[in-house]
């Protein structure tokens, strides 16, 4: 049976969450269903797609990956089943899926929107029914009419530039450690061996690499390449987001001598 993982700005204190469970397993009560992050900021389908891009790949080919962010019922909202590196992506089209993916799709499938009692809670009337159709077997085929082209939302990349990167925090986990959009492989062919300056605020600069975070004194900054290789400025045991002042979308400059 193929899993099915759960991402959404839902909450774990009301009971949506559970109503798209029930939907699912009222339809396939053998679902193997696993919850990646509910705790998505309201409407930010860009902290959506960074947790979804740095976990779905863990998953076995096959996985379906039903993503309620921002979905809302709008006119037209577009309800989206999408075939990529193996596995299936369930949402509707605003723009989520074009920060998700780094390249194109196998398949698009737009499918019909179904409605009950008027209601707006898209992910129970549609996303679950596409689901339960997944699981049943039904080809991703026989489900819609195949697009060529999904809502795209533009990058929070500046360009970059011989001697000077610019880039973005772009998510801060639970520890207050500040995510940046800049991957150790993009760095390293950067740096091209220099030595550089990481500034993240006025007058404010890192410029070593750490391996882990214990590698300062507690309290002390640091950045260092996270499990997922992505930039990470933060304070050994301490909240980086909140001693340092640094949210999301903030600019960072990394300069090479």
């Amino acid at each position: 049976m193929a899993i099915v993982t759960l991402t959404s700005d839902l909450g774990i204190k009301d009971y949506y969450v559970a109503i798209i469970k029930g939907k699912i397993l009222s339809r396939v009560p053998s679902a193997n269903i696993i919850d990646i992050s509910h705790e998505i900021a309201p409407f930010d389908i860009q902290e959506a797609a960074f947790l979804l891009k740095n976990s779905f790949f863990h998953f076995p080919a096959g996985t379906i990956h039903l993503v309620s962010v921002h979905a809302e019922r709008r006119s037209p909202t577009k309800c989206l089943v999408i075939e990529y590196k193996n596995h299936f992506f369930v949402g509707i089209d605003n723009g989520l899926f074009a920060l998700l993916f780094e390249d194109q799709p196998t398949k698009i499938i737009e499918v019909a929107q179904k409605t009950e009692n008027n209601s707006s809670f898209i992910a129970k009337d549609s996303l679950s029914d596409i689901v339960g159709d997944l699981l049943s077997g039904r080809p991703i085929d026989v489900l819609g009419n195949m697009i060529n082209a999904i809502e795209t939302k533009t990058h929070l990349r500046p360009p970059d530039n011989a001697f000077m990167l610019r880039a973005n925090i772009v998510y801060i986990d639970r520890f207050g450690n500040l995510i940046i959009n800049i991957t150790k492989e993009r760095f390293e062919n950067s740096r091209n061996g220099r030595s550089f300056i990481i500034n993240y605020k006025r007058n404010e600069e890192l410029r070593e690499i750490s391996e882990t975070y214990g590698d300062v004194p507690e309290g002390e900054r640091l950045c260092l390449f996270n499990a997922s290789g992505y930039l990470e400025i933060a304070i050994n045991k301490g909240n980086a987001n909140q001693l340092l002042g640094l949210h999301l979308d903030n600019t960072i400059q990394i300069e090479f001598e």
